[in-house]
């Protein structure tokens, strides 16, 4: 073996104090705050709800809610969007497991014959933006791995946290769409200064593409390149002993901090590559140019964050300089403080567990500077089947200067 191989091994499998993230909630199968306990077992009785299809895939925080998303993977999901009442759980009878409540309503939720613009079907991550809004990725299918139906378009959907009211919905055109589009993950850029001049940019994986979306002008346009297409030598995964092999292209996306400019760094990888790369927000938020050829150039290689780092999402924290990103091959959190260089020096596996962190798939950083990781398991639900006696999702917390204390992810790591 060789010393360089050796380097990447021990950079990828060092993990100091492990596990340093704090279990806060787990379920073996979650369950609702019902209307009543008569819907309840009426949804049980004529499958509308089927308790062991509804997975979290997405998590977000605002003030003492903490959303979830359930996509309906499989026929039985009840309710998509859903929000934990973190005061009310403390106080719950159950409080490592407490019950979701549909956001913003019950009927919002419900596959129906009477949809509306508020109707969310089938999310899968969200943001809450400086303006205190819940912007929602609605891929809008149901039973996707059964009988696959597209209930409503691909859409972003946009709720005022304060009243809990639509703000906007923006249904993708099919144009910017290929026939296998799958979009399991959007970003948002805005400020307190400017919350009607915000954009989304939304992650096409196997598409290869970023759709941008422009608040003000109520328009996207989908951007290409390179960069966002998959490492062919490394798409065979093994998570908890289940071998499958996945296509996704460009996942993960972070924004970094506003230059002086009023520019920001956008930091992405697809989530079948050990790259990581950055683009400045200004070139994706410029229609013409974003896919003119003279662009290409502006998309840059930053490193390699490590031997077989797949990774779904990634966000950036402002007071360190640290992207934190999900690493699904190893179970764990990997971290990079950006005013490093990316190596295998300073990219770490800064947490990681072989039993609570199976499947690392959503990660959120809140007001506070909280770290929120989402682990659920998704390979032995799409490929097998869950334990029906496990705890199969976990949602996990630590502040962040704890978790990288010590580690070269610490701007004083000697």
């Amino acid at each position: 073996m060789t010393k360089l191989a050796v380097i990447v091994i021990i950079s990828i499998f060092l993990c100091v104090d492990c596990l340093k993230l704090e279990e806060k909630f787990s379920w073996v199968n979650v369950e609702f705050n019902w209307p009543s306990e008569k819907d309840h077992q009426s949804a049980l009785a004529n499958k509308q709800y089927i308790p062991e299809n509804n997975v979290i895939v997405g998590l977000e925080k605002w003030k003492n809610k903490l959303f979830v998303t359930i996509p309906r993977w499989r026929a039985g999901v009840i309710s998509g969007l859903n929000y934990i009442d973190l005061a009310q759980s403390e106080m719950s009878e159950n409080k490592m497991s407490p019950k979701l409540n549909p956001y913003p309503s019950w009927e919002a939720n419900l596959l129906s014959n009477k949809l509306s613009k508020s109707s969310i079907i089938s999310p899968f991550r969200m943001q809450v933006d400086e303006c205190d809004r819940l912007w929602v990725l609605d891929t809008g299918f149901d039973d996707f791995l059964g009988a696959f139906k597209q209930v409503t378009p691909n859409a972003i959907v946009v709720f005022d946290l304060k009243t809990d009211k639509l703000i906007a919905r923006y249904e993708i055109p099919k144009s910017q769409l290929k026939e296998d589009s799958f979009m399991p993950n959007l970003i948002v850029d805005t400020s307190k200064k400017s919350c009607n001049k915000a954009f989304a940019y939304v992650a096409d994986s196997i598409g290869f593409a970023i759709i941008v979306f422009s608040l003000h002008e109520k328009k996207s346009w989908r951007v290409k390149h390179n960069f966002f297409h998959i490492d062919p030598m490394m798409g065979t995964f093994s998570v908890a002993d289940v071998m499958f092999s996945w296509r996704d292209g460009i996942f993960g996306m972070a924004l970094g901090h506003v230059n002086p400019d009023s520019s920001r760094n956008m930091y992405f990888h697809s989530m079948i590559s050990n790259e990581e790369f950055v683009v400045s927000n200004k070139v994706l938020q410029n229609e013409t140019y974003c896919n003119d050829p003279s662009s290409y150039d502006e998309y840059k290689l930053i490193g390699n964050r490590g031997l077989d780092s797949h990774s779904t999402s990634e966000v950036f924290d402002e007071a360190t300089s640290v992207l934190f990103y999900t690493l699904i091959s190893h179970n764990g959190i990997g971290c990079w403080n950006t005013m490093k260089p990316l190596n295998y020096d300073n990219a770490i596996l800064m947490d990681a567990d072989d039993v609570a962190m199976v499947f690392p798939n959503d990660i959120k950083i809140d007001a506070d500077r909280n770290l929120w990781v989402l682990t659920d398991r998704l390979p032995q639900y799409i490929y097998g089947k869950l334990n029906a006696k496990d705890v199969n999702y976990r949602i996990l917390v630590g502040r962040i200067d704890d978790l990288i204390k010590d580690t070269p992810c610490d701007k004083n790591f000697m």
